[in-house]
């Protein structure tokens, strides 16, 4: 009997009403000092704007090239024994290109939801209304006469705390993410993605000043017996390697823009829709939990 008296005295002692009633009160003065104050909204709306720059600097790069292809994809280009569609070479780049503007959008209309839920969950009205909750819970928590209303007050004010800063801590964290991992590597492919806009704008110019010095190129007999003979010796060869080096060239950067645009769709598919919910949920878990440990009810 003494050894179970003894195992009983050493188990430890649970936590007092009490104590939880001061540590709660505690969690209350900060998630209402906090949400007056705007602690975190500022930094949060910083890391959005970012966002939404690097997303609309994506989207203008890929329009970009969506407007050349466009322009390329009707072209031929023949000389004799030989005729390449430039159409035919960046036929996959045009099938994704439109699925990456689609995702892009999407994620841009998903960071300006963000952003306008920020500035409506920062406004003073909210942050009066849960100064004002905050107290009533107080006096529900303290006064022994009114303790029969926290199970009214206190689901009140942690729920209003919950849409107060559920949005500004998944931003904070998503941020976070961004920085260590995800903003460099998109940053990288997007300028990857321009470069290869350039190329593709010069490869354009490049076929419409060879079409324009055909033009002007001499129309007598003499002139077209010229290209004959050229065509049909050594002239014929060179333009035909030149041609085979040149589409070489547009296939190797249509490979590469394919990769670059699957990378963006699945970056910002991260950045702005999977990471911000999967955050959302875990946070939605432990605040839950952490308040029904420590509820006096």
């Amino acid at each position: 009997m003494s050894q179970l008296t003894t195992s009983n005295d050493a188990l430890p002692a649970p936590s007092s009403p009490k104590s939880n009633r001061l540590l709660l009160t505690v969690i209350t003065l900060l998630l209402t000092v906090g949400a007056v104050l705007n602690l975190a909204d500022h930094y949060a709306d910083i890391k959005l704007d970012e966002s939404i720059e690097q997303g609309v600097v994506a989207f203008a790069s890929v329009r970009s090239i969506h407007a050349v292809i466009s322009m390329l994809k009707g072209t031929e280009i023949s000389v004799p024994f030989l005729t390449v569609s430039v159409g035919e070479i960046l036929s996959p780049a045009t099938e994704i290109l439109q699925s990456t503007s689609t995702v892009l959008t999407t994620a841009l209309a998903s960071l300006g939801l963000q952003k306008i839920l920020l500035d409506v969950f920062a406004a003073k009205l909210v942050n009066i209304i849960i100064a004002f909750s905050a107290l009533t819970y107080l006096v529900t928590l303290w006064f022994s006469p009114l303790t029969r209303f926290l199970k009214y007050t206190q689901p009140l004010f942690f729920i209003l705390c919950l849409t107060r800063f559920l949005l500004v801590g998944t931003l904070l964290l998503n941020s976070l993410v961004d920085t260590l991992f995800l903003n460099e590597q998109t940053e990288q492919i997007t300028q990857q993605t321009d470069f290869i806009a350039t190329d593709l704008h010069q490869f354009n110019q490049e076929l419409i000043d060879g079409k324009a010095s055909q033009y002007e190129e001499d129309d007598s007999l003499l002139g077209s017996a010229k290209r004959t003979w050229n065509n049909m010796t050594s002239g014929f060869e060179q333009t035909k390697q030149e041609m085979q080096k040149s589409f070489d060239e547009l296939q190797e950067k249509t490979e590469s823009l394919v990769i670059n645009l699957l990378t963006l769709i699945a970056m910002f598919t991260l950045k702005t829709i999977l990471i911000p919910i999967g955050f959302l949920l875990l946070l939605k878990n432990l605040y839950w939990s952490l308040i029904k440990r420590l509820s006096p009810i």
